[in-house]
Parts: structure tokens; sequence; C-alpha cells
């Protein structure tokens, strides 16, 4: 399994209850990825982590705290993720020979290929956690409302991408920038879940399929 957080640096500075609070969030991961919300139990989280329930305890009240915190720093990483991958899609293209600092010159399927292909290989970790957060969400309205929030951060991220691509393009989108990033990010899910279902290479089905819906919503500017 590719490992989604990097390890916690050592340092003398980092304060004790912070560092034991991050490692019970981080530790978390693999196990409600495996048992979801309704497995899981404490011990089996401070197991994870090499803690005692004392501290458990001392940082947080119930496991469902814990999943919040985990998927809102999940959240976090995916979306530096996505923020790396259009970097580096647009420094290979400026490598290639497209003009420095400009947008008009890549291709708006290029930039969300590469967010997809950016969070890909954390495909099964992402999707268990995001099903079992909607799943859950739905009969808990304090959870619904974290999870709105976590969600809201993705898709503004996406939409703040496509915007700045269509401005400086002079594209119009046909449906409000944050309602297609929010389609964008269904089709990511579906994505994902082909692949880990069907255990296939899904390169160039992510490539049409992601293309095929910015075409269907986004009108070119006329020449």
């Amino acid at each position: 399994m590719t490992d989604l957080f990097e390890p916690l640096p050592e340092s003398a500075s980092t304060r004790r209850k912070e560092n034991t609070r991050t490692k019970l969030v981080r530790a978390s991961l693999d196990v409600f990825v495996e048992k979801g919300i309704d497995g899981v139990t404490v011990d089996d989280l401070v197991r994870a982590a090499g803690f005692t329930r004392g501290a458990f305890y001392s940082n947080f009240s119930t496991k469902e705290e814990v999943f919040s915190a985990l998927f809102a720093s999940v959240t976090e990483e995916m979306l530096e993720i996505a923020n790396t991958s259009v970097a580096s899609a647009l420094a290979a293209a400026h490598a290639e020979g497209s003009t420095p600092g400009s947008l008009s010159e890549i291709d708006d399927a290029t930039i969300m290929v590469a967010v997809f292909e950016g969070i890909r290989p954390f495909g099964r970790q992402w999707y268990l956690l995001y099903s079992d957060a909607i799943a859950r969400s739905l009969r808990d309205e304090a959870m619904r409302a974290e999870l709105a929030v976590q969600r809201e951060r993705l898709r503004d991220q996406i939409g703040k991408l496509l915007s700045t691509r269509m401005e400086e393009n002079g594209d119009r989108p046909l449906l409000p920038p944050e309602d297609l990033a929010q389609l964008l990010v269904g089709v990511f899910v579906d994505l994902m879940v082909r692949e880990q279902m069907d255990g296939r290479d899904i390169t160039e089905l992510a490539a049409t399929t992601i293309l095929g819906t910015l075409r269907a919503f986004v009108e070119p500017r006329a020449h």
C-alpha cells in the first residue's frame, strides 16, 4: 500500500501532545481503510499508533473524532498532490516549448488528467474513506457538516484550477465552475472505482473521459 503521509519529523520543537495527536490520526489511516468506521475500535487505533488508551482519551473522545481529523488530513494531502501535479504538468509543457508562466498553451484535459494521475496511487485508500464518510454522514448530522467542509475544499480547489485555465484561454463554462469541479470529482471517483474493481489500467480511459466531460461542459473561445 502506498504511503499517503510523509514520516513525521523528529524535532525537539514539536509539542508532545500535538505529535501524539498527529500520530494517532496518521496511524488510523490503514485501520479505517481496512475496517471502516463501524468495524474499528479504540483498541485498534491505539494499537496501530503504539499508544495507550489514556493517550487516546487525552486527545479524542470518540473514534468518530479521529476519523473526522483523518479525513481532513487526507483532504489536505489530496489538495497538495493536486497542486504539485499541476505544477509538474506545467513545468513539463514549458520544457517542451510552451510560453513560460502561461496556462493558455496547456490543454484543459492535460491539467485535469495530471490531477487524477497524482491522486490515483491513493485511489483505494481515498475511495474507501470517502464512501465511508458519505455513508456515515447520511445518518450523522455532525459528520455531515464536517464532510461538507472537506468536500467543498476539494471542489473549490479544482474549481479554481479550472477557472484560471478558462479565464486565460477565453473559454466559457456551461456550468458554474464549482459545479463543473464537483462533476469532475465524481468522474475521478468513478475512474478509481473502475480501476480497483476491474484490475486494469485506466490511463487511456481517464484521458478520454475527462476530455469528454470538459468538451461537454466548456464552450471554447470563438476564433
